[in-house]
């Protein structure tokens, strides 16, 4: 019979817990800003760059449709990006302004 204790990994400093720090876009709420690292998929590529959306981009949630779209500002636009399609932007939480 083998031990199995789990160890809980330790936090180094400034280290973020925030479980959305790298999420997709499916996960973000109203009021949350956010960086685009990563589009992985060819054809949501091409439609996220048609929205401004490029690796790098910053962009803000403003809404959150229920069994509908996220909304999003990107630059001077506001867009309502399908769930399916944000499923497939990868992106992380940027700190909340103070």
């Amino acid at each position: 019979m083998t031990d199995r204790t789990e160890q809980a990994e330790p936090i180094t400093p400034g280290a973020t817990t925030d479980p959305c720090a790298s999420c997709t876009l499916a996960d973000a709420r109203a009021g949350q800003q956010f960086v685009v690292t990563c589009v992985g998929d060819p054809g949501a590529r091409v439609t996220a760059l048609r929205f401004g959306m490029a690796e790098g981009a910053c962009i803000d949630c403003t809404a959150r449709i229920p069994a509908g779209p996220i909304v999003l500002r990107s630059g001077r636009q506001e867009i309502a990006v399908g769930r399916e399609l944000a499923k497939l932007i990868d992106v992380r939480r940027l700190p909340e302004a103070k």
